[in-house]
């Protein structure tokens, strides 16, 4: 009788549940400890429309008992799923208003109406909400009435959490979020813990970046940056914090996507100079990285606005395979590239790369218990952030490596630098000992020449000094001479040349250099007083050529003089009839006068037979003060003053004459 009344009891419990499958009902408020799961009294609605239908129409379609082969837990082609869940609640109490908590698990967004419209929002993605009310909703029965709901979920392509439906009292809704937070506790410690180091990471690229103002740093901060963010990311979306809006939140998991691997690949091909190295497969990275930037703004701008673009072949423009084949061929080109840095980064991408994968591969077919640990364990994303951090580090240590190799190559340089100046030190040294030894010698012989000039132009004075009481001496005789005649006229126009010719001999004596002019004066009162003193029987001509500008051309004075009184003493005195002296004066070059002087007098070999004792001193002591006066002027001015003196004769090889032939360098 016992076993009868129980197999009654059971087939009216599985008869009253089949027959209330589409209605949960309550009398009055329950006191459960745990939540009570309800898809399996729920209608569900896949909204695989091309625009998301509105609530109203949603009204109109026909809902399908929920099984778990309709419901799409797996990644979708795409961009977003939008599903409806609908349920009623009975509440068959009489007095007792029911206060419920629907937890629908975790959603990017949700929205719970009724048959009124809209009566609250929540999820992980909603601004406008904050805390636990971001996976739950508050319902209230009234008593003796239903409610039905509809339950709207929007998540994003390949979402990661279970379908779950259930409702919660106050209590076991408390009891079940202090044990979440519990559980999720070393979860948020070893994210934040990953997320910090990322951030510590960004601080000292950008202090090095400071340091050396190297380039490569730039791409390792925007890397590590955006890794940060990714960590914030998690943190938020997990643990439902808030920090971001939904257009941030979308555009980091885009980033994240796509984004970072285009990030540490420009690093590793500037670390690495893989663009230098392998220009083919560097051309199949820059593809790559094109396509994944596209995708990241096809994933950003689809999921965000709404608009479903491509419908469903969504999925395979923001497949994860240029992706994946990107981080294989960076491997290849890591592993064969020839710095001495590889190796951090080889072991940092591999290791990113297997703690991306693996876990997709081995956790889908392990369990594990829902504690701290298993939570852990369970969130996929934990394995990717850690991934990251550790290639992270790995290309911290590649950088530090790298600003050795640097430091050591710029040592060594400075070694090399040291040693070159120390040696270029040396050789100037050397230089600039010779150099001064040869201006000590310059300054030396310039001492000495200064001296020496100074000697000659002492000399030179004394030497104008001798020859003016030479001069006076012979005029002298000649005044004697007509006072003896008693020819007082001559005598006087004598005088008065003479006084004029004395003047001139004066004045030109404190020069060192006379005027062309000046010298050729001089030159003709000497003449023309010795032609008084011979009875006419001396006779002149000069000739200047008509070019030569005789105010501006200067000479040494009483530098012909003595050459024209040879030939008068000694080349016409002897001859009764007297003679001729030319004197031609020519401007060949800018740089020299050429000055003749031609008698046609008795010659030289003819005047050495006289010997004529008076004229010899003569000669000897003019000549000789001649010749001593164009040395010291050729050692004084630095030029090459030259004298030539020709014996002039006829075709019978007799004497006519003799020509002095001078150049004076102007």
């Amino acid at each position: 009788m016992y076993r009868l009344r129980f197999i009654i009891a059971w087939c009216m419990l599985l008869f009253s549940k089949a027959s209330a499958q589409d209605t949960i009902v309550l009398n009055g408020q329950p006191q459960w400890q745990k939540g009570m799961p309800i898809l399996d009294n729920c209608f569900f609605y896949d909204d695989r429309n091309d625009a998301p239908l509105s609530f109203e129409k949603i009204l109109q379609q026909q809902f399908a008992f929920y099984t778990d082969s309709l419901r799409q837990d797996k990644p979708s082609m795409r961009p977003l799923v939008i599903q409806w869940l609908r349920f009623s609640i009975h509440n068959s109490a009489v007095t007792d208003t029911i206060h419920l908590w629907l937890n629908p698990g975790g959603h990017y967004f949700m929205r719970l109406y009724n048959r009124n419209g809209l009566l609250a929002k929540s999820g992980i993605y909603e601004a406008s909400v904050s805390g636990f009310k971001r996976a739950s909703f508050a319902l209230s029965i009234p008593p003796n009435s239903s409610e039905t709901y509809w339950l709207r979920t929007e998540d994003r392509q390949g979402k990661f959490a279970p379908a779950w439906m259930s409702l919660e009292t106050t209590a076991s809704f408390l009891n079940n979020h202090l044990e979440s937070v519990s559980n999720s506790r070393l979860l948020f410690l070893l994210l934040s813990l990953l997320t910090g180091c990322l951030f510590f990471i960004t601080f000292f690229a950008a202090y090095h970046f400071f340091l050396y103002r190297d380039k490569t740093f730039l791409w390792y901060i925007a890397y590590t940056v955006s890794a940060a963010f990714t960590g914030l990311f998690w943190i938020d979306v997990r643990h439902q914090f808030g920090l971001f809006s939904s257009f941030f939140l979308d555009l980091i998991f885009s980033m994240f996507l796509f984004f970072v691997p285009v990030l540490y690949s420009l690093f590793i091909g500037k670390m690495l100079k893989l663009p230098q190295q392998f220009k083919k497969g560097w051309k199949i990275v820059k593809i790559l990285l094109v396509m994944a930037c596209i995708q990241m703004l096809i994933e950003f701008t689809t999921i965000h606005t709404g608009k479903f673009l491509f419908v469903d072949q969504y999925g395979y423009f923001v497949s994860m395979i240029p992706v994946t084949i990107l981080n294989i061929v960076l491997l290849v080109l890591t592993a064969m590239s020839k710095e001495k840095v590889k190796w951090f980064m080889f072991t940092g991408l591999l290791s990113m790369l297997l703690l991306w994968c693996l876990p997709l591969i081995v956790l889908s077919n392990l369990r594990f218990a829902m504690d701290a640990v298993g939570v852990v364990f369970i969130f996929i994303p934990f394995y990717f952030l850690l991934g990251l951090t550790i290639e992270a580090i790995c290309f911290s240590f590649a950088l530090s490596y790298r600003s050795k190799l640097v430091l050591n190559e710029r040592n060594n340089l400075q070694k090399q630098y040291a040693a070159q100046l120390q040696g270029e030190l040396q050789k100037r040294t050397k230089e600039l000992e010779a150099q001064n030894k040869v201006l000590e010698e310059q300054k030396l012989k310039q001492v000495q020449t200064a001296f020496e000039k100074k000697i000659a132009e002492t000399e030179m004075t004394a030497l104008r000094a001798q020859m003016n009481p030479h001069f006076i001496f012979n005029c002298l005789n000649s005044i004697k001479l007509y006072t003896l005649e008693n020819d007082s006229q001559t005598a006087s126009d004598y005088l008065s040349m003479f006084s004029q010719l004395i003047r001139l001999v004066l004045e030109n004596s404190r020069s060192e250099k006379v005027t062309l002019e000046k010298e050729m004066e001089t030159l003709q009162l000497y003449i023309n007083l010795e032609a008084m003193r011979f009875k006419d029987k001396v006779k002149y001509q000069i000739h200047i050529a008509p070019d030569i500008d005789q105010q501006y051309i200067k000479l040494p004075p009483l530098l012909i003089q003595p050459y024209v009184e040879n030939a008068i003493w000694h080349g016409l005195m002897h001859k009764k009839e007297g003679g001729n002296i030319v004197i031609d004066i020519t401007q060949p070059t800018d740089y020299f006068l050429l000055v003749e002087i031609k008698d046609d007098g008795i010659g030289r070999e003819q005047a050495a037979a006289y010997k004529s004792k008076s004229a010899t001193k003569q000669k000897s002591f003019g000549l000789k003060m001649t010749s001593e006066r164009l040395e010291m002027i050729n050692q004084v001015y630095g030029i090459k003053a030259d004298v030539q003196v020709e014996d002039l004769k006829d075709e019978m090889k007799n004497a006519k004459g003799t020509k002095v032939i001078i150049k004076i360098p102007v």
